[in-house]
């Protein structure tokens, strides 16, 4: 609902002890099938490999055939090669999961909701001064304005229950500027004086029905008693909202606690006034107070998106911690594999292999080394991710998407880092003397 928007853009945090425990047991799981998959990463060395070098004989020939049988002489060393590499980017795919649901279900909820042109408030969500709504009324081409103020309530609930949460007051024309969907009642009954609107689900959950009066105590301690005249089903309203999804008229809030300031002010045009020309006038009207800002549903998309890309620049950043030790990892493993294979190098040499031809089966054996780990870490990522949603879904994000564009660029990535980590040992194996090679011992 269009309150869930105002109230708080920023991902929800955890509200119920249901969701506390699955969340436990989500982070209990992430760590034993990371602990499961490092064990028997050796033992998918074997399968994974043919399957990843299997097209390296038809385009590389010979080279590219032992390139891979390189690659599977020693699954425990592999394994444990790629076993950095894999850490990384299981992070980076479960995140990549996680956060591209989060942004997909606050965008449907976005556009399943709000039906205002625009909605002024503060940058940082606080109330403002009465002078800003007033302003906003006085704005030529300004229509249907809805104002909406919080407050913190108490109820009383049937189950015996005690709930402290945040209540929301709305204007009588709030049908004009958000879609809400009931499973009881209407926009009418439910801002009618001494009423109070429900979310379905909460309203299940602790034995509250249409009619249900519930003692309320308001902020500033003033008590009173609210009945249940409307049951939405907004399918996401507590995940996005606040818990129990509540709200009442403006008359009802102001009669409890009085003198509340409003916290967003939803606006439709007027009719002959275009959107783009009421949101100029808006912008003009409002612009000696700069933390007052007029947002569309467009602007209120980019801001959960802004907000959900700081976490994962953060999980980049670790992405590129990873890769530096993926590499050092490559690196360090393909130059002990050279030095143990001093004499065998000399032989291929002598039978006429060419430098160049040794570069591109280290190179090739450090790249499908390199993807292996990706693959594992990307298959671990996924199941993390999409475990991780269904925990979020708990909470209202209910879409599942799945970041295919960021999955292949990793893979190709992990490529480019097999490449890269495999330049300097195989520098060294085509610069090995050849008769001091195979006299090596």
């Amino acid at each position: 609902m269009a309150r869930a928007l105002v109230a708080d853009c920023r991902p929800p945090l955890v509200r119920e002890a249901s969701a506390e425990g699955t969340a436990s047991l989500l982070g209990l799981g992430v760590v034993l099938t990371l602990i499961a998959t490092v064990v028997a990463g050796p033992l998918l060395v074997r399968p994974l490999i043919r399957v990843l070098g299997g097209a390296f004989p038809a385009l590389f020939g010979s080279i590219g055939r032992m390139s891979q049988r390189n690659a599977l002489r020693n699954p425990r060393r592999t394994g444990a090669t790629a076993a950095a590499l894999m850490v990384g980017l299981a992070l980076v795919g479960g995140m990549s999961v996680a956060s591209t649901s989060m942004t997909r279900s606050f965008d449907h909820q976005i556009d399943r909701t709000l039906g205002a042109d625009y909605i002024v408030q503060n940058r940082n969500f606080l109330p403002f001064p009465q002078e800003i709504t007033d302003t906003v009324h006085r704005t030529p081409g300004a229509g249907t304005v809805v104002r909406q103020r919080l407050a913190a309530i108490a109820i009383q609930l049937p189950d015996g229950k005690r709930v402290t949460t945040v209540v929301s007051g709305y204007d009588g024309q709030l049908d004009s500027v958000a879609h809400i969907k009931y499973a009881a009642g209407h926009t009418a009954t439910a801002l009618a004086a001494g009423h109070l609107a429900m979310d379905v689900d909460f309203a299940r959950k602790h034995g509250v029905r249409t009619g249900s009066a519930l003692p309320a105590e308001f902020q500033g301690g003033r008590r009173g008693e609210l009945t249940v005249a409307a049951l939405t089903d907004q399918d996401q309203a507590e995940g996005f909202g606040l818990q129990g999804g509540l709200f009442v008229g403006m008359g009802t809030l102001e009669k409890y606690v009085p003198g509340t300031e409003d916290v967003a002010l939803f606006v439709n045009a007027a009719p002959g006034t275009s959107a783009d020309q009421l949101r100029s006038r808006l912008e003009k009207r409002l612009a000696p107070y700069p933390n007052v800002q007029v947002r569309d549903q467009a602007d209120y998309k980019k801001l959960v998106h802004d907000q959900i890309a700081v976490l994962l620049y953060l999980v980049y950043a670790l992405l590129g911690l990873a890769i530096v030790i993926a590499v050092l990892g490559v690196v360090n493993t393909l130059a002990l594999s050279v030095v143990e294979r001093t004499r065998e190098i000399g032989l291929l040499r002598a039978i006429g292999l060419a430098r160049r031809q040794l570069r591109r089966m280290i190179r090739l054996e450090s790249v499908v080394i390199a993807v292996f780990g990706a693959v594992l870490g990307l298959g671990l990522g996924l199941v993390w991710g999409v475990c991780t949603q269904r925990v979020l879904a708990l909470q209202g994000m209910t879409a599942l998407a799945i970041p295919w564009s960021t999955i292949v660029a990793v893979v190709i990535g992990s490529a480019v880092v097999g490449i890269v980590a495999a330049l300097l040992p195989a520098l060294r194996a085509s610069r090995m003397n050849v008769l001091a090679a195979i006299a090596h011992e």
